[in-house]
């Protein structure tokens, strides 16, 4: 099960985001604030940029420290696709997607996301009234609340299906909204995207110039090329992807063991670690070294994906040998030292981008143009494989892509599991890997029974 670690109030959360800024003296007051409760956080929270950037910590902590979003959102979409197997029954309902409706787990992950979404209705409302901050720092935090908010709800939708669709801070009202169609969901990451590119910084500075720890033009730009593919918009898909990779911030390593660290040149956006220094996925899936015991393991449909020779398998996957057998787990984050910060838990990076702009030029016929970017990633150099050198229809192209999308971005943030969804071959390759267990209705996953019980107006996903 998951390693679970205890934290001492919500408050400290803010507290660490304003040692982070050097702040907390002068922020105090921001302690007591409670985004999930029953009151708005008050109007003179944003009369300055102090407070404002505090407020802004507060988010990000709040993401970080979150489990929803620094663990689950990750794994259990691989459990319900065809990644991750759990040895012990811990996620079996996850494995045999059969999740339960009051599973605490899911509901973590929506009660998280409402909660941060609350915090950047807050501050996308405070901001705006506030007359004491300059119109760049406004700007700033304008942008960064609008693409968490972007992020959370995109993940809320590729979960749930219609989810409802709170953009205020008023709790009354916000406690009885209904579920609002996928469509109006996606239309309204597009607008916050569009904004948060107009209002962020193509630069880093807001994380100090060299970590990539907040949200700039580019981590926008990245996530919009992502919901436009899986609005099937391959012209936008395309030309967003190539924004970012036009950048000239960003390029592909042939050292795979860099990508997921501090200083990779492949992150986009990225978490910085809890105060243990180190990220909470290779906490939980790192089998223990005293008493080594596989846990978190990969599917064998996982591990015969990978192409014999590829590094990707080599240095992104470990094996354990456990009563004889032999588990292969993700290796993808290694470090598990106290305080080392070796590695930054990775949100967005530029290998899907290329993966995107391929999958949106192979949808438009440009075939010759996916093939290429396919092997910006697939090639030599990078990952000990040929360049991609098969059949150049449209069909077998995509293919090539799907299959390299399985080998790039296995158990990063529920990559596969939209995959299978968004491409509507989950019914075929799941009912084929889980005949007995397997359901249509099981491509989302249900409202937490909670959630229901509150709020009379949500209704349930079919199958639960």
């Amino acid at each position: 099960m998951k390693k679970t670690k205890k934290y001492i109030t919500y408050g400290f959360l803010f507290v660490f985001g304003l040692l982070a800024l050097s702040t907390l003296n002068s922020c105090r007051k921001l302690i007591n604030e409670n985004p999930s409760g029953t009151k708005i956080l008050s109007s003179d929270v944003y009369t300055d940029s102090v407070t404002v950037q505090a407020t802004l910590a507060g988010m990000y902590t709040t993401l970080i420290y979150s489990n929803a979003y620094n663990f689950y959102l990750a794994a259990l979409p691989a459990f319900t696709a065809d990644e991750l197997n759990y040895v012990g029954n811990t996620y079996t309902q996850y494995i045999n997607n059969t999740i339960a409706t009051n599973d605490p787990n899911n509901e973590s992950i929506w009660s998280s996301s409402y909660n941060i979404i609350y915090t950047t209705n807050s501050i996308i409302s405070g901001v705006n009234s506030s007359s004491g901050i300059s119109s760049r720092f406004k700007n700033q935090a304008l942008g960064e609340a609008l693409f968490v908010r972007a992020f959370c709800y995109f993940e809320l939708t590729n979960l749930y299906g219609d989810v409802p669709l709170i953009l205020g801070t008023d709790v009354g009202s916000n406690s009885t909204v209904a579920r609002t169609p996928s469509t109006a969901v996606y239309s309204q990451i597009i607008s916050d995207l569009n904004l948060a590119q107009r209002y962020l910084p193509a630069d880093y500075s807001a994380s100090g110039g060299t970590a990539r720890t907040r949200a700039n033009k580019f981590a926008a730009t990245a996530l919009l090329a992502r919901v436009y593919l899986y609005q099937s918009d391959w012209v936008n898909a395309e030309a967003q992807a190539t924004t970012v990779i036009n950048s000239s911030l960003y390029s592909l390593t042939t050292d795979l063991t860099t990508v997921f660290t501090p200083a990779s040149q492949e992150a986009i956006f990225q978490f910085y670690n809890q105060p243990d220094g180190y990220t909470q996925w290779a906490y939980n899936v790192i089998p223990n070294p005293i008493t080594p015991v596989p846990t978190y393991v990969l599917t064998t449909q996982q591990v015969a994906a990978f192409t014999p020779g590829d590094k990707r398998q080599t240095t992104w996957t470990a094996t354990i040998l456990y009563n004889k057998v032999s588990y292969s787990y993700p290796y993808k984050y290694k470090n598990i030292t106290t305080a080392a910060n070796a590695e930054y838990y990775t949100v967005l990076r530029i290998a899907e981008q290329y993966l995107i702009r391929a999958e949106a030029r192979a949808e438009q016929g440009n075939t010759s143009g996916a093939i290429t970017d396919l092997n910006s990633i697939h090639n030599p150099t990078r990952v000990n494989l040929p360049i991609y050198s098969g059949a150049t229809d449209k069909a077998s192209v995509l293919s090539a892509i799907m299959k390299e999308r399985q080998v790039e971005l296995f158990a990063e943030w529920g990559h596969r599991w939209f995959d299978l969804k968004r491409t509507n071959t989950a019914n075929t390759v799941l009912g084929a890997e889980k005949p007995t267990t397997w359901k249509p209705t099981a491509v989302l996953y249900p409202i937490p029974s909670t959630e229901i019980t509150n709020n009379p107006k949500l209704v349930q996903n079919p199958g639960y």
